[in-house]
């Protein structure tokens, strides 16, 4: 295997955009980094994202469009059509060490150049299985008719299962999290979850089949939250304690 096979080999998987880790020359680009580092983030930090073989590449966030990857001569890695954020991605692959890789971006904005190290995770084992797989992911398809309470319940249990899952491999790799990488109506607080009112444009609205059954799968949500808001869990951090909750609804939401 040559030393770009082996890049290539070690580019496919799946993967936790962990964070960028900006490296800023002077006190322009620190003001420059600090109007645009929330929307950079906002896009990509804490993405699920696999790049599959045969240069296709999927967003989990996205699963109904699949864009494509590879790597230059020059060792740039490169991701088109790939979705929000990931339309036009270009990065210069850096080091992969213990399924840790590093990507370095340099983005251009008000006339500077600002270098950004891309930190990410290869998801292997019960994560991988869980987050990546087309069974895990069902719940993202937008039904074609008309779901029933069971089947609007059981959609609902697969999304928490799902974000359970999610902030439990979340709260292991990284210091930080984005709420709105949870498509749920929730709002987290420390040691405690409520939600938000019901916005029939929402993503969550967008996953049934119109928004009276939308409504309605929030109604349930609602009822859950207060049904167990005696019951939140107690754990290490808050990740942990909003993965076990989620998990508690998942297990009771099919019930009411």
């Amino acid at each position: 295997m040559t030393s770009d096979e082996k890049k290539h080999h070690d580019l496919q998987g799946n993967w936790l955009i962990v964070s960028p880790d900006h490296k800023l020359k002077n006190g322009r680009q620190e003001i420059i980094y600090s109007k645009i580092q929330d929307s950079i983030i906002g896009l990509t930090s804490l993405k699920l994202i696999s790049l599959l073989d045969k240069g296709v590449f999927r967003q989990m966030d996205s699963v109904e469009k699949t864009g494509k990857w590879g790597m230059s001569a020059d060792d740039v890695v490169f991701i088109e059509d790939g979705g929000q954020g990931f339309d036009n991605f270009n990065a210069k692959f850096t080091s992969y060490e213990d399924g840790l890789l590093e990507l370095t971006e340099f983005v251009e904005a008000e006339g500077e150049r600002i270098e950004l190290v891309w930190n990410l995770k290869k998801i292997s084992g019960k994560f991988s299985s869980k987050l990546f797989n087309d069974a895990g992911n069902r719940w993202r398809i937008h039904p074609a008719h008309p779901e029933t309470e069971a089947q609007i319940k059981q959609r609902l249990s697969d999304m928490l299962n799902y974000y359970s899952d999610y902030y439990s491999l979340v709260t292991k790799e990284s210091s930080f999290f984005v709420t709105t990488r949870v498509f749920l109506p929730f709002k987290f607080y420390q040691h405690g979850m409520g939600i938000k009112p019901f916005d029939e444009q929402s993503y969550f609205a967008r996953l049934f089949f119109d928004k009276v059954q939308a409504g309605q799968a929030w109604k349930y949500l609602k009822s859950m939250i207060s049904a167990l808001r005696h019951d939140f869990p107690r754990r290490d951090d808050y990740l942990q304690e909003y993965a076990a909750f989620m998990q508690t609804m998942a297990d009771k939401i099919k019930d009411l």
